[in-house]
């Protein structure tokens, strides 16, 4: 202890002026530290984000009109979208078993999904290369159906998160209906969620009406 702390340590004020400056060099570390690990945070996300940038610096068929795969997806407008197998098949176990035993997609160098638009396929496409999902052509719950069909569970829980966003008592009942046919769990959820905080203004003969048209077209 100081002279000076000798002299004036009975003195409760000085006790109180000293344990303040005591505390504020503890905050002063702590800030010092959140401060330095922030720092490092920015300098982490910059380098996420360049290596984001150069990943998409050059965009898949989908947006590129000089692309070509060796693979071509055709939906039932007939319109093809270029692939290449090795990127599906690394996001989609389905397109990796269906690339390793099926000799007519091996051979021809064709897949051919009848219940999909070019749209939707280019989406599905562009994510696999990008992690981007796009929903200007293609509506959410058609890019949700064919990643749920393709086990593309990144770009499920994508479509899912954007589904549960704008959830009303307008499209509550078909965003049920969707949840339930592609097992989108998340969606299901929120939409749980809004429908017990508004149970008393939703239509129930509608809600209730959707889900068994639902379940008697399957």
């Amino acid at each position: 202890m100081s002279g000076l702390d000798a002299r004036f340590s009975n003195c409760s004020c000085f006790s109180y002026v000293r344990d303040r400056v005591s505390v504020s060099r503890s905050v002063a570390l702590e800030l010092c530290e959140q401060e330095k690990s922030i720092k490092e945070l920015r300098g982490t996300v910059k380098e996420l984000r360049d290596k984001l940038y150069f990943l998409v610096a050059y965009e898949p068929g989908p947006l590129n009109e000089g692309f070509r795969g060796d693979i071509i997806l055709v939906g039932y407008d007939e319109e093809p979208v270029h692939a290449h197998r090795f990127i599906l098949a690394g996001k989609s176990d389905v397109f990796r078993r269906m690339f390793e035993n099926d000799m007519r997609e091996k051979e021809s160098g064709i897949v051919r999904i009848e219940d999909a638009t070019a749209p939707v396929l280019r989406s599905m496409v562009k994510f696999c290369y990008t992690a981007e999902a796009s929903f200007t052509e293609a509506s959410v719950a058609e890019v949700l159906r064919i990643a749920h069909k393709y086990c593309i569970i990144d770009l499920k829980t994508v479509c899912e998160s954007e589904l549960s966003k704008d959830i009303n008592a307008d499209n509550i009942c078909d965003r049920m209906v969707v949840a339930e046919m592609y097992e989108a769990k998340s969606l299901e959820y929120k939409l749980n969620v809004f429908f017990k905080e508004n149970f008393d203004r939703l239509n129930m003969y509608s809600v209730v009406a959707k889900r068994l048209c639902s379940r008697s077209d399957k």
